[in-house]
Parts: C-alpha cells; sequence; structure tokens
C-alpha cells in the first residue's frame, strides 16, 4: 500500500529549528534523489511503499505492492533470492550499529522484466525489545549494475582474447612492476600462471645488463608517452641463455590521461634472427671470396656435387604376411649450367611405408641462388614431418623462405614441386608452388601432364596457399618431376622445347624403368635444340612403382 506522511516518521516529534533538516526537507530530498521510501510492520506483517517504490515493481499508486520481504517468489530474481533472505533475517537476529544494505533484482510486476535496486534500512524494535519496524529506502542502481556487468564482460573478453593471442601481452606500472599479462607471457618467463607475475620486475628473470636497458627505456616511455615499436631486442636470462623478440611498447594512459605505465607486445623471433644471422654470416662469407671468383665458384660446384647423393636407395614396403611387396625405384640427372646451381632435391623416407620428394628451382644461377638452394635443404630437416600433407609442407617452406628474405632485404623466390608417396595405402598426393607439374608415364597409357592447382611460387606471398593433387597410382607408373631447364631449352632462333615435345618424345619411344624415362627426355631436348648441353641448370627427378 502507499505510505502516508505519517507513516514512518519518528515516534518523537521532530521541531524545526533553523538550519537543521525537518522531515519535509527529507521527504524532498530523497523525491530529488528518486529514491522510494518503505516501512515494514512486522508486528502486523503489513508493508507501506511511497509512490516511487511502486514505481519501481510496475505497480500503480492505487494497487497494494507485495511484501519483498516475505513474498520474495513473486518479487525478488531466483539466483538472488536466498541471499536475499539469509541477508535480511541475519539484519534482524543481530542489527549492530550498520543499516542493512543489499542489492538484488526485483521483478517489475507489469512488464516482467528485472530492475536492480539496493535496498537500505534501519530496524527498530518495540518496548518489548523486539523487532517493530523497518524502515529503509530503495535506489534504483539498474544502470549502475548494467555498467559494471559490461565492464565485467569486457575485462573477461580482453582477457580471453589476449590469452588466445600468441604474442606476449603485458601492463607495467610505473615502477616497471607487472600488473597484468597474458599466458603466452608467463609461459615466457616460466611461471605457472599470469598471476604469478604480479609484482614482479625484470630483474626477476634477466641480467642485469637487459633489465637496465628496459627500464631506461620505459621510463622514457612514461616521460614523453613516445612509443617503441617493432624493435627486434636481444634478452640475456639470469641462467647465461640469450633470446631474441620483437619487441613494441606503449604508454599506459589512466582515465585522467595521466601516463600510469607501459604497454608491452613482443613475440619471439630467436630462430627467424639466428637464421638471418648464419645466412648472412654465408653471404659474407661468399661475398669476400669474390674476389677470387673463378676458384670458389670452383669450389663451390665441387661441394655441391658433392651433396647429391651417388644413388637414391628404393622405398620397400612389405604387408605383415609378406605376400606383397611395394617398391618405390628412383633415378635423378643433376646438372649445373655455369657454376653453381639454384636446383635442388630431397628424397627422404616418410613414417613406415612413405617417402617424400622434393624438387626446386630458386631464381637465378649465382652464388645466392645456391645459398638458398642450401637453405632449402635445411629447411626440410624443420618441416619434413608435414611430408605426408605436400601443401602444408610447401606452406611451411614459404613462411621460412618469407622471413628469411625480409630479414636479408632481399627479394627472391624459388618454384618447388612436393610429391608423397604412401606405398602401403598406395597413394601419390603432390602439390606445386609455381613450379611445372610432372610428367606421368603409365605402364600401359600415354604420358601426361596432370592439372595442378595454380599457386605462387615460395618466397613471394607470406600468407600464399597450397592445395594438393591426388593420383591413382598403378604397378609400372612412372613420374618424372622436372626443372624449366628442360622445357626451356632453346634453339638458336629462340624456340623452346616445351612441354609438348616432352610428352611426344615419351610416347613416341619406349621406356623400360624409370631410368630409360629420363634419357628419353634429355635426349629429345638435345635433338631439339642440336646440342649436348643447355644454358640453364637442369634437374630431372623420376620415380618408378612396382609391385610383386
Amino acid at each position: 500500500m502507499v505510505m502516508s506522511e505519517d507513516a514512518c516518521q519518528p515516534e518523537q516529534p521532530h521541531r524545526k529549528v533553523p538550519g537543521i533538516f525537518d522531515w519535509d526537507m527529507v521527504r524532498t530530498a530523497l523525491q530529488a534523489a528518486e529514491e522510494g521510501v518503505y516501512c515494514w510492520d512486522m508486528v502486523n506483517d503489513k508493508i507501506y511503499y511511497t509512490e516511487r517504490c511502486l514505481r519501481m515493481m510496475g505497480c500503480r499508486v492505487d494497487e497494494i505492492g507485495p511484501n519483498i520481504f516475505t513474498e520474495t517468489e513473486g518479487t525478488i530474481h531466483d539466483e538472488d533470492r536466498v541471499f536475499f533472505r539469509n541477508t535480511v533475517q541475519k539484519y534482524v537476529n543481530n542489527p549492530g550499529i550498520s543499516p542493512l544494505r543489499v542489492e538484488v533484482r526485483l521483478l517489475n510486476q507489469r512488464t516482467r522484466g528485472w530492475k536492480w535496486i539496493r535496498v537500505n534500512g534501519l530496524l527498530q524494535c518495540g518496548e518489548d525489545k523486539k523487532p517493530a519496524r523497518l524502515i529503509g529506502v530503495w535506489v534504483d542502481i539498474t544502470r549502475r549494475k548494467m555498467g559494471d556487468l559490461h565492464a565485467m564482460e569486457d575485462r573477461d573478453l580482453f582477457r580471453t582474447l589476449i590469452n588466445y593471442l600468441p604474442d606476449n601481452i603485458y601492463f607495467k606500472n610505473r615502477e616497471s612492476r607487472f600488473v597484468l599479462a597474458n599466458d603466452a607471457t608467463a609461459r615466457k618467463m616460466g611461471v605457472p600462471t599470469p598471476s604469478d607475475l604480479i609484482g614482479c620486475r625484470d630483474t626477476n628473470f634477466f641480467s642485469d645488463e637487459t633489465t637496465n636497458v628496459a627500464r631506461r627505456e620505459e621510463l622514457e616511455i612514461m616521460n614523453t608517452g613516445v612509443p617503441i615499436t617493432n624493435r627486434v631486442h636481444r634478452e640475456h636470462w639470469k641462467d647465461g641463455q640469450f633470446s631474441w623478440c620483437r619487441l613494441s611498447k606503449f604508454p599506459w594512459y589512466a582515465s585522467n590521461g595521466e601516463i600510469k605505465g607501459i604497454v608491452g607486445i613482443s613475440s619471439d623471433v630467436t630462430e627467424m634472427v639466428e637464421t638471418q644471422h648464419r645466412f648472412q654470416a654465408l653471404a659474407q662469407s661468399l661475398d669476400s671470396r669474390n674476389r677470387a671468383l673463378e676458384k670458389e665458384l670452383m669450389l663451390a660446384r665441387q661441394v655441391q656435387q658433392a651433396l647429391q647423393p651417388g644413388k637414391i636407395p628404393p622405398r620397400i614396403w612389405r604387408s605383415a604376411d609378406g605376400s606383397v611387396e611395394r617398391r618405390a625405384v628412383f633415378h635423378y640427372v643433376y646438372r649445373q649450367s655455369v657454376g653453381v646451381s639454384g636446383d635442388c632435391f630431397h628424397v627422404f623416407p616418410v613414417g613406415e611405408a612413405g617417402v617424400g620428394m622434393l624438387l626446386c628451382d630458386v631464381m637465378g644461377h649465382d652464388v645466392r641462388a645456391a645459398l638458398i638452394a642450401s637453405v632449402l635443404r635445411g629447411l626440410m630437416e624443420q618441416v619434413g614431418n608435414l611430408a605426408d600433407t605436400p601443401s602444408l609442407l610447401l606452406s611451411a617452406l614459404n613462411r621460412h623462405l618469407c622471413a628469411i628474405f625480409s630479414k636479408a632485404g632481399i627479394t627472391m623466390f624459388a618454384t618447388a614441386c612436393f610429391l608423397h608417396i604412401d606405398l602401403e595405402k598406395r597413394r601419390v598426393t603432390l602439390s606445386g608452388a609455381g613450379h611445372p607439374a610432372p610428367v606421368v608415364l603409365p605402364r600401359n597409357g600415354s604420358a601426361f601432364i596432370p592439372l595442378l592447382p595454380r599457386s605462387p611460387a615460395l618466397g613471394l606471398m607470406e600468407n600464399a596457399t597450397y592445395r594438393d593433387y591426388e593420383l591413382h597410382p598403378e604397378e609400372g607408373m612412372k613420374i618424372m618431376l622436372y626443372t624449366d631447364g628442360l622445357t626451356e631449352a632453346s634453339r638458336p632462333d629462340g624456340e623452346e622445347f616445351g612441354a609438348e615435345r616432352v610428352l611426344t618424345h615419351l610416347n613416341e619411344t619406349p621406356c623400360a624403368d624409370v631410368r630409360a624415362m629420363l634419357e628419353c627426355a634429355l635426349a629429345g631436348m638435345r635433338s631439339f635444340i642440336g646440342s649436348e648441353d643447355s644454358d640453364d641448370d637442369l634437374c630431372l627427378l623420376g620415380v618408378e612403382l612396382e609391385e610383386q
């Protein structure tokens, strides 16, 4: 019911004294503050509300609103109900000197929506010292509460975001102590959780040299507001180890515009930097030797030739009962045109029954091309675990090459074709990176070139994608991978041999085995250009599938 003006006035008359608040002033102040007043008569089990309380409940002024203290199931949210009852009961049983204060969700009887209110109250006892009345106000805190909930949700979203990012993200205060960090930073620092970093400084993890540099940088940022962006930084750890990171630091501003610390973002680039250093060291060494170019080119040529296998052993798979034996037999031709070559190949076992075949052609015919070819050989050791999915292996090679070329400040590329053979499952999967598709020669049938999905060369676009192509192998099938030294071999008038002539020559000449297939292709090229040698590097890599 609506509370009368005198329903909850103090039991003793309140004298109007100049300069002292009287009841009318209090009532006016409550109206201005948009707070509703209630009085719960606990003796008669009745409750009185002011108009504003009734409006919060969605009741008309002439309606009798439910008692939120005794009719909680129809007024208080399910999640708040037990807490509300317990809080009120605890206060009634032991009111002490502090008033009742509890925040709950109140049901609007008309819209059936929920409104956040803060219930404040003071208990009055009767002459028998038993609770008689609970008098207080309701304050609509919906806007503030929703703001708090949104802020909490934003914090949760922010925490989720930074924890899923692979980069190290952290906040430091003006003393350069950690106040917030993500999971990646905790892993880098070797602590169980980001919370274990709170309050720590760089001195807990790094050497004095690294710590002093970081502190000077952060003081400069906090004093000037000028950030550090994308700086490659060498880190010296307390245990004597070194690492490299790409680092950015920004000023962290408080709501009043003052700088309260710094925000740091870093990523580990140790592998990339060390690879770059090795590459640059090798390039500088070769560059210094260019003064004796002929001698050094001959040395490099001899080394490159020495790296080629004398003979590639066949890959053999036998069934468990020994009734089936499948073999992959290999042959290759590798020839450098002048000096060193940018062509390279690699054949290696994959799992228990597989084999991988990589053929690459690096841009150019100089020392740089040979170096990149050597780098590709080294990178295969890192990405060889992806060999059963050629497209993924080429994607990994591409990312590594792009990083190396970017750091070295050079523009180069390499075409590649990778083939994976699973002898147990009789599956041949291949993928190309701007490289000519291989020639396939069935035992009984015409040679053909499969239509591989088009894709860019390695080292041009970091996020390039590659796709797989599956062949249906059969016993006796031969496959030849080749570099453009075969198809682009030309006559003096500039006309090239071309892939179609390769197919024609293979179809017109019987090829007893994979060796004969490669020799046939070479013979066709030499006959066309009228010479034993072309002006380009040449690499042919063939495989024949056999089954017994």
